[in-house]
């Protein structure tokens, strides 16, 4: 859902007009004539994608922010999604450029832009949606089985891949996630925290500090992860489940990835049977101790220090204000319960 956004990148920003003159210019790359594709609008967010409808069917053009990934890393991402799709995990299939990469570099003159594309999945829909997911929600318990589930395989085959340190990506260790220096800003930074909101997450940040390194970065609890694992990057076809957007992936706490399935659901009324049907989906697959489990608070709360350290980056932003409204007292809360046990 949510990007890097410490990072040090372009300052030159995409707008609704330049981003369709790059998307043209990519399908020329991808062997496509522009003036035969139906080129529609998807959304702009931190990415941009475009739907293109092309003679080999239609695919999904993803142009990169200016800036912020490097070749590397897209192609880390590319290699990931390949691997996984090899071990029979339900990933989109990517296409190739006419130069056979699987991302472009493309300029207009003025922004240069990176620029892959996947195959569209036909009648697909999101899973379900993170903000405003405490209401009323249209997800039932077996779809967080189901999650469950593909985390445990997606996990699976991360530990066969041997442990951390396999893909060119900034990692989601202890300091990425909470730290002064977080990958996505720093949470005691966060608009609407009082001096005593503050102190509690401070006091929880150490004690997170402490449980982490005792908690280890062993093979099985630690390598590569999705890290952006939430319902809106699960997309239904029939029956069909398939994951997307591994633009965050990196090493992690495999914890981090179910944390990142329930924190926007721990106050909706069905958080208990969510939470156990994530578990039990997830031990179809993959063993769990109850050790793991007993952290998983833990992982809840650094989850949301991640959404604050992004709020703190991007305060003018309407997932900002939500962020501030909705997500900063639930994590105050968790923060002090913690310093309270």
């Amino acid at each position: 859902m949510f990007r890097n956004s410490n990072k040090k990148e372009s300052k030159v920003l995409l707008t609704r007009e330049n981003s369709v003159v790059l998307a043209r210019l990519a399908l020329v790359e991808f062997g496509y004539d522009p003036e035969t594709v139906d080129l529609q609008f998807v959304k702009m967010r931190e990415n941009t994608v475009f739907r293109a409808e092309t003679p080999d069917g239609s695919i999904a053009l993803r142009l990169h922010r200016p800036g912020y990934r490097t070749h590397e890393e897209v192609k880390a991402e590319s290699d990931f999604i390949d691997l996984l799709s090899r071990e029979g995990f339900p990933v989109v299939h990517l296409v190739e450029a006419a130069n056979g990469h699987r991302a472009v570099t493309v300029s207009d003159g003025e922004t240069e832009v990176i620029v892959d594309a996947q195959r569209w999945l036909e009648n697909s829909r999101q899973l379900g949606q993170t903000e405003g997911a405490e209401e009323a929600s249209p997800l039932l318990p077996e779809h967080f089985e189901t999650m469950g589930a593909l985390a445990a395989r997606m996990h699976n085959v991360a530990e066969r891949l041997g442990g951390a340190g396999k893909f060119p990506r900034v990692p989601w260790d202890c300091e990425a996630i909470i730290g002064p220096d977080a990958l996505w800003g720093d949470a005691l930074s966060a608009p609407g925290l009082d001096a005593g909101a503050t102190g509690q997450l401070q006091r929880a940040r150490e004690i997170m500090r402490d449980q982490f390194k005792a908690f280890g970065t062993e093979p099985s609890v630690y390598g590569v992860i999705h890290a952006d694992f939430t319902p809106e990057n699960v997309l239904v076809s029939g029956d069909e489940f398939v994951v997307i957007d591994f633009d965050d992936f990196g090493d992690g706490w495999y914890l981090f990835d179910l944390s990142t399935v329930l924190f926007f659901f721990v106050e909706n009324e069905l958080y208990p049977d969510y939470r156990e049907a994530l578990l039990r989906g997830y031990r179809t697959e993959r063993d769990l101790s109850q050790h793991e489990e007993q952290l998983l608070d833990l992982f809840l709360l650094a989850r949301g220090f991640t959404y604050l350290g992004w709020a703190a980056t991007r305060p003018e932003t309407a997932t900002a204000q939500f962020l501030i409204a909705e997500i900063v007292p639930l994590v105050v809360r968790m923060a002090t319960d913690l310093g309270a046990e």
